[in-house]
């Protein structure tokens, strides 16, 4: 008898460790033929309740979502040092729109949305030449992106803890397409006018430069999301994340 309690005890405390998805999250099953339309709308629907943490689930507010620090280095495509640090990005819940799909066969999952309005926000300092002129500067920069595409993708794995399964995220790719964009940075050069101007000069090749920043820094950015997504999937049993699993 004192046997089979410790061994009822020792349950408890391990189901204990896993929760059902929050009760404001939709859920999907998996045997029905609009499943990828039904977990589009979820997925949506869960990334709009993140302007606040919830902390049960370990899910950081995204507004603002955070990183804490980029660093690009002077190569090929930059001509200077660049290290962005405490780097802000609002706007993340307001979505237009949302189409994901889920590969059960090969566990990947596809999401693209469009968010209309994305602000970022980070503290830079640059090291180097700029117009023949040395370059040592700091301050905040300030960029703006509207109707922009994100495009990510995630590889999970399924294992087994405590005799329930689980999916974790083992890699992810995250592409961005903005519309437009704007970047001002300020503190750049002692001269307003100029400073302004180049401001102007960088916003009209903003697609080519958030290009050439996607591929130094699209891994740290993939990477926090998939901390924030492995947060909510240690907590939540494959079993509770869909239905007909």
């Amino acid at each position: 008898m004192k046997h089979l309690m410790l061994f009822a005890v020792f349950c408890l405390v391990h189901s204990s460790n896993s929760l059902s998805l929050p009760s404001t999250f939709q859920r999907c099953d998996k045997r029905k033929s609009n499943f990828n339309d039904c977990l589009s709308s979820a997925i949506q629907n869960a990334v709009s309740q993140l302007s606040k943490p919830i902390k049960e689930y370990s899910l950081p507010s995204f507004e603002p979502f955070l990183i804490p620090a980029v660093t690009l280095n002077a190569g090929i495509n930059v001509s200077m040092d660049q290290k962005f640090t405490n780097l802000r990005i609002s706007g993340r819940t307001n979505i237009t729109s949302t189409k994901a799909i889920m590969n059960f066969d090969d566990l990947t999952l596809t999401i693209r949305m469009v968010n209309p309005e994305i602000r970022y926000l980070a503290d830079y300092q640059v090291k180097g030449n700029m117009f023949l002129l040395p370059i040592d500067a700091s301050g905040l920069l300030t960029t703006k992106g509207y109707n922009i595409l994100y495009t990510l993708i995630f590889k999970f794995e399924e294992y087994i803890k405590d005799g329930v399964r689980y999916l974790r995220v083992i890699s992810s790719k995250i592409a961005m397409e903005p519309e437009s964009m704007t970047y001002y940075l300020e503190n750049l050069f002692e001269d307003k006018e100029l400073n302004d101007a180049y401001s102007r000069a960088v916003t009209k090749r903003s697609k080519e430069i958030f290009g050439l920043q996607q591929l130094v820094y699209g891994n740290s950015y993939a990477q926090s999301y998939n901390d924030v997504f492995n947060n909510l999937l240690r907590k939540v049993p494959l079993t509770e994340l869909f239905e007909g699993v």
